[in-house]
């Protein structure tokens, strides 16, 4: 687990420079140690949390001859499989390193060793001799990879904040388009980000980019749009199927040469990992879990159940409402603006167990795979544009006719959001409408939400996540199944549920799902009054004319007064106003 960047330019860089700027942004993610290598106007750069051969793993990887050069931030957790494929063809290894895993494995295979990766990866490779550099990035996008193209350069990075620091005169412009997209689902789809010149590198693809010219090819090499649904499989042979992809993915995420903690929230998924991994494996993960004192969001006690269960350690930690004072650095973590406000407690979490661990197992994925969220029955009706307004967060033009103001109006396209999200599921066009909208969050609220959670959060704090549910076989399995398979009427994720209780007491499988999230809206009308109505009624945030302040403070005063519940609202809006002071002012 690491932080990597670097840059292809056609003008010469002060490299000292680059360098401790870069290092001094991403250090957090990799804090054990950092290398480069520059030579013709290229540069690789990693910063190094050491979790797999602690010794002899430092980054760059430089082959025989020093023309082919990696760095890479994650795990190939199939490492060991791959690296004995290529023993048997003659490949000698002098480390236990899986980033020598991926240098052999271009040497041998060229861009095709990505489709044989399993892991969570964002992988640089310089190849001298074909005057290119390759960005890949893993199937689901667990690990982050942004570009920076403008001039006579492209840059690359884990972090935004280190292009932003890196860069002599990076361009700040914002993508107005992407603020609206954000107002629309909450954060901001990808490939876009909120600065016009950046943009990330999509998941399961990688790019080839000429160093002479700075031309880009782009290729795919993961897509599961054209699979078919299987109409004749029975419950017992997904049980099975479910239980050997499982089994494998807490396997081969078991490889570390450090200890390994988990997260445990008590709820469904998260406390599946921990159970079958005691259970599989005869391994006891210490666990850790935080709650609040508003008993409608706490789930410590559910978690302490479930270790009680697998006979697990548990720490919680409680949360008081003060936390959202760490909002201002969580938004900074974040590189985005964000409306989803769990990054402060997922933020504590990671910080509490780092104290132990600089490896944790999680439950995420589970939901985006296995239809977790309540949102998915809104897709029994099986219209677009119905589920699509019951998902945004904004839903109604007319209600951004208000907030905007009319110059900012003039410069987004209000229909977009919708086109993103109709593009997407006719990529899947043969599915059912319950598999489509998987297959939405899959591309879209994974890569542009759900993971940079756990990565950001995690990674502010110098630890490592590592998800079971997250290995792209998961995806690839729950997308031939029909999705009366993981939802009905009065049911989410049924056939994960049923399967989960070969492991865990039907009480923990079947309690009501609770959001991890924070409370804030009932505290903007309180103890957080004060706070909330600061930042909306901020001459900063008015400059920024993007918004109508007498609407805004209309929809305050509403919220205030319990008249219309605008928590959703109101925590995007404060978040944006956050990223611009951090960012921007």
């Amino acid at each position: 687990m690491c932080g990597i960047a670097g840059f292809i330019s056609n003008t010469e860089i002060q490299i000292d420079d680059y360098v401790s700027n870069t290092v001094e942004s991403i250090n957090h993610r990799g804090p054990d140690e950092h290398g480069y290598h520059y030579s013709e106007n290229v540069c690789l750069l990693n910063t190094r949390l050491s979790i797999i051969d602690i010794e002899n793993g430092k980054q760059p990887f430089f082959n025989d001859n020093n023309d082919i050069i990696v760095v890479q931030n994650g795990e190939i957790y199939n490492f060991v499989e791959v690296k004995n494929e290529l023993i048997k063809s003659g490949i000698k290894f002098e480390t236990n390193s899986d980033t020598e895993v991926i240098l052999k494995a271009y040497e041998s295979y060229g861009t095709d060793c990505f489709s044989g990766f399993n892991g969570m990866f964002a992988i640089a490779i310089y190849d001298k001799k074909n005057k290119k550099v390759i960005l890949g990035r893993d199937r689901l996008g667990v690990k982050p990879l942004y570009l920076y193209e403008k001039d006579n350069g492209i840059y690359f990075s884990s972090e935004i904040k280190a292009l932003k620091k890196a860069i002599e005169n990076f361009d700040s412009t914002i993508d107005n388009q992407s603020v609206h997209n954000y107002l629309k689902f909450n954060y901001i789809p990808i490939p876009d980000t909120i600065f016009k010149y950046v943009t990330h590198v999509i998941p399961g693809s990688f790019i080839e980019i000429d160093i002479e010219s700075l031309s880009k090819k782009v290729t795919k090499y993961w897509d599961i749009t054209n699979q078919e649904e299987r109409a004749d499989v029975t419950e017992e042979e997904v049980f099975q199927e479910i239980d050997d992809i499982f089994t494998d993915a807490i396997r081969i995420r078991l490889r570390s040469d450090v200890g390994i903690g988990a997260f445990l929230s008590g709820g469904l998924d998260s406390s599946l990992v921990c159970a079958a991994t005691k259970e599989k494996f005869g391994v006891s993960l210490d666990s850790y879990s935080i709650g609040f004192k508003e008993k409608r969001f706490d789930e410590s006690n559910w978690a302490k159940t479930v270790a009680n269960h697998c006979e697990i350690n548990n720490k919680v930690h409680i949360l008081e409402s003060d936390i959202v004072s760490m909002w201002n650095l969580t938004t900074w973590y974040n590189d985005q603006p964000h409306g989803d406000i769990s990054f402060i407690p997922t933020y504590i979490l990671s910080e509490f167990a780092a104290k132990d661990y600089k490896l944790v197992f999680t439950g995420d994925g589970g939901d985006e795979a296995f239809a977790g969220y309540t949102k998915y029955f809104s897709s029994f009706e099986r219209n677009e544009k119905d589920y699509f307004d019951s998902i945004s967060l904004i839903k109604k033009d007319e209600d951004f006719d208000k907030l905007y103001t009319s110059s900012f109006k003039d410069t987004v396209n209000y229909s977009k959001p919708f086109d993103i999200f109709t593009q997407t599921i006719n990529k899947v066009s043969n599915k059912d409408f319950t598999n489509k909208i998987l297959y939405f969050d899959m591309v879209h609220l994974l890569p542009g939400n759900n993971l940079v959670k756990p990565d950001k959060m995690a990674m502010a704090n110098s630890l490592e996540t590592r998800s079971p549910l997250l290995d792209y076989r998961f995806f690839e399995y729950t997308q031939k199944l029909k999705g009366s398979f993981k939802l009905r009427e009065n049911e989410t994720k049924y056939i994960l549920k049923k399967y989960a209780l070969k492991f865990l007491p039907h009480d923990v499988v079947y309690r009501d799902k609770q959001m991890f999230t924070v409370p804030v809206g009932e505290w903007f009308k309180s103890h957080l009054k004060e706070y909330v109505t600061e930042i909306i009624n901020s001459d900063s945030l008015s400059k920024r004319n993007i918004f109508n302040s007498d609407y805004l403070k209309e929809i305050l005063d509403k919220h205030i007064m319990e008249e219309q519940d605008y928590t959703r609202e109101l925590r995007a809006i404060v978040n944006l106003e956050l990223w611009f002071r951090s960012f921007v002012d």
